[in-house]
């Protein structure tokens, strides 16, 4: 006779993004281990993998992963370890004071992190004549991409839906990668930089938390932005 494998409960939750219900259920032993191996290594890699693969799992594999916008994955992940784990987190950061080598640990409450940011226009135009259409990166085309932090130019062209100018509409997923380079590459610093600043208006986590230095203690306090600063 088998042992008794106990039912786990399921809750909802509302992506931020896609505004799409998803239902989920906390990981198991076995799932926590992996991500505990993952976490240890330090390689992003193979921590987004994880989370990847843990997604898949807690949701029956009844959410295209890929297909998520970045902010729904980190929305969703940070939900769901808050109900298999409980909702308490501490994070360690540097002291704020240069000549002090101290660290902060800082006490976050899962439940009362925020989305904040958020585009309402995604047309921005580069020239008087000539604009794009963006849309939020995915999952997919962040895994796509290596060294994502660094390669501005893959990221902007996985994130245009499409280029027009007075005339014509261009479809970036019917445009060739070269073409799109070229685009891309040919923009100046300051076109460039109003489409950074779109990126930087994206949907994110965020909490701001405070804590006293165990050297000088000071009082510290920190913007905790992203997946990685609650992970």
């Amino acid at each position: 006779m088998g042992l008794p494998i106990q039912s786990t409960p399921t809750y909802k939750c509302v992506l931020p993004n896609s505004g799409k219900e998803v239902e989920y259920r906390p990981f198991l032993v076995k799932e926590q281990k992996i991500l505990t191996i993952a976490r240890e290594s330090e390689d992003q890699k193979i921590i987004f993998d994880a989370i990847k693969r843990l997604i898949e799992s807690v949701t029956d594999n009844k959410v295209s992963v890929d297909e998520l916008a970045m902010i729904d994955l980190e929305y969703l992940f940070l939900k769901i370890r808050t109900v298999s784990v409980g909702e308490s987190s501490t994070v360690k950061v540097g002291c704020d004071d240069n000549k002090c080598n101290g660290t902060v640990t800082l006490s976050v409450n899962l439940e009362e992190i925020d989305v904040v940011g958020g585009n309402t226009e995604n047309k921005i135009m580069i020239t008087d004549t000539v604009g794009v259409i963006l849309k939020s990166p995915t999952v997919k085309s962040m895994s796509d991409i290596e060294n994502a932090e660094d390669n501005v130019v893959e990221i902007l062209k996985s994130c245009i839906e499409t280029i027009f100018d007075e005339e014509n509409v261009y479809e970036a997923s019917e445009t060739s990668s070269s073409d799109l380079n070229d685009f891309v590459e040919s923009l100046t610093f300051g076109q460039l930089a109003l489409v950074s600043d779109w990126f930087e208006d994206l949907p994110k986590l965020s909490k701001d938390v405070s804590g006293t230095c165990g050297v000088c203690n000071k009082e510290v306090s920190k913007r905790l932005e992203g997946l990685q600063s609650f992970f």
